[in-house]
């Protein structure tokens, strides 16, 4: 049974490559690509350090959700360009657990550019810049709920609050006489 589950999963990431190689160009959302990009960059430095730990049973837990995280992406409004960067980064990922899958899924995808001596690079400017959602509120009522970088300081998360225009337009000839700042929950107004 344990083959035949490896056999499903890897005729799984065989079909991603077909999909993502027949897939249409959509229009694309910056902002889609960046959380993708940013995802799969803290997947890399996770597996990165796993497999230097030998932590290998980890590593394929890890290849799991990878698969799942590109595969939800195909419904979303990312290009098919960044899509086959990060497949081929992830099939570079695979070499050293299915060499002989993974050579010939980057083959198909980078056609005759193939380097699979190379390891994927770690983009640095990506690390810590998750996303979360944080509300905003006025007198204990939630205003909105706004997306910002994870961790921000209390000067940073108000600075971005204010630039919502919703958010803005309510504190608009008001006197805010204290804010209540729950680091990455919640930034609450009081206001007369």
């Amino acid at each position: 049974t344990g083959v035949s589950a490896a056999n499903k999963f890897l005729q799984k990431i065989w079909n991603l490559n077909i999909i993502i190689l027949d897939r249409k160009e959509k229009k694309t959302s910056k902002l889609l690509e960046e959380q993708l990009k940013s995802e799969f960059n803290d997947y890399l430095i996770k597996i990165t350090s796993l497999i230097n730990s030998f932590q290998l049973n980890v590593v394929i837990a890890n290849v799991y959700e990878i698969y799942a995280l590109v595969y939800k992406s195909l419904d979303k409004d990312i290009s098919s360009k960044c899509l086959l960067k990060i497949l081929t980064d992830f099939m570079k990922i695979l070499i050293p657990f299915t060499p002989h899958l993974a050579s010939e899924c980057i083959e198909k995808l980078e056609k005759q550019n193939a380097n699979l001596d190379a390891w994927p690079i770690i983009n640095k400017d990506l690390i810590g810049r998750k996303k979360i959602k944080m509300a905003i509120q006025i007198n204990g009522k939630t205003k909105e709920i706004i997306e910002v970088k994870q961790d921000l300081s209390e000067k940073e998360a108000v600075e971005e609050s204010k630039m919502n225009d919703k958010v803005s337009k309510s504190l608009i000839n008001k006197t805010i006489t204290r804010t209540i700042f729950i680091k990455n929950k919640i930034i609450n107004y009081l206001v007369k």
